[in-house]
C-alpha cells in the first residue's frame, strides 16, 4: 500500500466530563472524507494519545476503522515509551483493521539514535503492517539522526516518516538519503515548500482538523507538476499556521478543537487533562484570528 497525499492527524472528540464522544469522531471522519483527504492518522499528538488508556485508544482505532470502511488508509498511532508495549499496541491495531502504523518515541530517559533504531526494529518486527516513524523533537526532545532513518528505511515494513521539524534542512536531508519510494511528510506548514519541492509524498498536518481544503488544493498542484500554482497557494495553505502562534506547544490540542468548535464543527473543545485547554482572553484572540483568516464571520 503506497501512502501519500494530505492525511490529518485526527482529534480525539471528547465530551465535557472528558469521557470519548464516538458520535463526534464518526461526524469527523465522514467530514475529512467528504472534503477529500487522502488518508486519516488517528492517536497522535492532535489526538492526545498519552493521556488515553490503551482501552480507550484501541475504541478511538475502531471507531476510525469502521466509520473510514475502507474509503481511505487509517493509519493508527500506536506509540508508548516502551517498546513491549507499543509492539502490543501494533498487533491490536493490526487486528482491528489498520491500513499502517505509526510512532513516536514519548521520552522519559533521553533518547539516542541507537535507542531509536531498536524501537522502530522491534515495533516493526511486531507487525505486517507498514509503519511510519514520527519526529517531533518540539515534544520528545529527540530529533532523529536523517542517517538513522536512511538505516530504518532499509526494514522491510518501515515504509516513511513524518517530520515534525522546523528546520527544511532535516526533512530535505532524509529526502536526499531514503530510497524514492519511502513516504516522507512534512508535519509542519514550515517546511511544506521546501519538502515538496523536494519529493514529499504529501503532508500530515493538524490545522487539516479545522480546513482540509488548503492543503488539498496544494498537494494536487504539487502532484500535477504544476509548480507555479502550488507556489501561488502557499500563502493560503500556511495561513492555518497563525493559529498555532497563539499559545506555546501544550496548547496544540485544544487550539485545534476550539477553532474546530469556533468554525461550527460538533465538536466539545474539552481536552483530557492535565493538557490545558485555552483561556477566555485567549480564545477571543483565536476568534480574531479566525476573523483574520476568512474563517469566521464578524458576529460570530
Amino acid at each position: 500500500m503506497s501512502l501519500s497525499g494530505v492525511i490529518p492527524p485526527l482529534v480525539t472528540p471528547l465530551t465535557e466530563e472528558e469521557e470519548l464522544d464516538e458520535d463526534a469522531l464518526r461526524w469527523h471522519v465522514n467530514y475529512l472524507i467528504k472534503e477529500g483527504v487522502h488518508g486519516v492518522f488517528c492517536l497522535g499528538s492532535t489526538g492526545e494519545f498519552p493521556y488515553l488508556s490503551e482501552e480507550e485508544r484501541s475504541r478511538v482505532a475502531e471507531v476510525v476503522v469502521d466509520e473510514a470502511g475502507g474509503r481511505v488508509p487509517v493509519i493508527v498511532g500506536v506509540s508508548h515509551h516502551s517498546c513491549r508495549v507499543a509492539a502490543k499496541l501494533a498487533r491490536r491495531a493490526e487486528r482491528i483493521g489498520a491500513d499502517a502504523l505509526i510512532a513516536i518515541i514519548p521520552s522519559y530517559f533521553p533518547v539516542t539514535d541507537d535507542m531509536a533504531y531498536e524501537y522502530y526494529v522491534r515495533l516493526a518486527e511486531a507487525t505486517s503492517l507498514p509503519l511510519l516513524i514520527y519526529n517531533f523533537p518540539a515534544v520528545t526532545n529527540f530529533d532523529i539522526k536523517p542517517e538513522t532513518v536512511a538505516k530504518l528505511a532499509e526494514v522491510e515494513n518501515i515504509v516513511g516518516i513524518k517530520d515534525t521539524v522546523t528546520d527544511p534542512q532535516h526533512t530535505m536531508r532524509v529526502l536526499e538519503l531514503v530510497p524514492e519510494d519511502f513516504a516522507v511528510f512534512p508535519g509542519s506548514e514550515l517546511t511544506m515548500q521546501a519538502s515538496m519541492e523536494a519529493g514529499a509524498k504529501g503532508m500530515i498536518f493538524g490545522t487539516s482538523n479545522i480546513d482540509p481544503k488548503p492543503a488539498i488544493r496544494i498537494y494536487e498542484a504539487y502532484k500535477s507538476g504544476d509548480l507555479e500554482k502550488a507556489r501561488t497557494l502557499l500563502p493560503d495553505a500556511t495561513k492555518l499556521l497563525q493559529l498555532l502562534t497563539l499559545a506555546p506547544t501544550e496548547y496544540l490540542p485544544a487550539i485545534i478543537k476550539n477553532a474546530m468548535k469556533l468554525t461550527g464543527k460538533p465538536i466539545n473543545p474539552t481536552v483530557r487533562k492535565p493538557l490545558p485547554n485555552l483561556s477566555s482572553q485567549q480564545i477571543e484572540k483565536l476568534k480574531e484570528t479566525l476573523k483574520k483568516l476568512s474563517l469566521l464571520k464578524e458576529g460570530e
